[in-house]
């Protein structure tokens, strides 16, 4: 099972690194807020809550970019800001609460996430959508169910492959 997961897990990495021409974009949208007087804040929903930790307490700390929320209130923004948020599916009710208020105060905003079957309007919300490519759990069982969905890892994947976009984005400005 573990090959079959690796395997599995390496074609959805692929699967998203085809999509290069829009991890530049995010990258540099997310970029143009630390080069002027901005950050970037980065929330994650439900289990991507993790991704808030990896930015407050990972080895690749930047002083710019910061988690959304701290001690579960929302931190100032303001309109030089930028927003990454991260969730499961583009249905879900909390990430679009708080895309549509980040929306309506002129707060730019990057989303990660996979379209849901039903209609959404979360992507339309986004000045740039990642959709992080994982649509069903990756290893087949004996009985015919699947196990084996690792999107937080996934998404820590794609926020690295941002972080790294943005330093080369970053080394070229200076």
């Amino acid at each position: 099972m573990l090959k079959i997961f690796t395997t599995q897990l390496t074609g959805v990495f692929q699967k998203i690194l085809k999509n290069e021409e829009v991890f530049e974009d995010a990258a540099r949208f997310l970029a143009q807020a630390m080069i002027g007087e901005g950050k970037v804040f980065v929330h994650g929903t439900k289990e991507f809550n993790g991704i808030s930790s990896e930015v407050a307490y990972g080895a690749d700390q930047i002083n710019s970019i910061e988690p959304l929320f701290i001690n579960g209130e929302i931190q100032n923004l303001s309109t030089v800001d930028r927003v990454l948020l991260f969730t499961r599916q583009t249905d879900d009710l909390e990430a679009i609460e708080i895309a549509k208020n980040l929306s309506d105060s002129s707060i730019g905003l990057v989303i990660v996430s996979t379209t849901s079957d039903n209609e959404d309007s979360l992507s339309d919300l986004a000045d740039v959508f990642i959709n992080y490519e994982l649509t069903r759990k990756l290893v087949p069982t004996d009985e015919g169910d699947r196990i084996g969905y690792p999107s937080l890892l996934i998404g820590l994947f794609i926020y690295h492959c941002l972080l790294l976009t943005i330093n080369e984005i970053l080394a070229d400005y200076e």
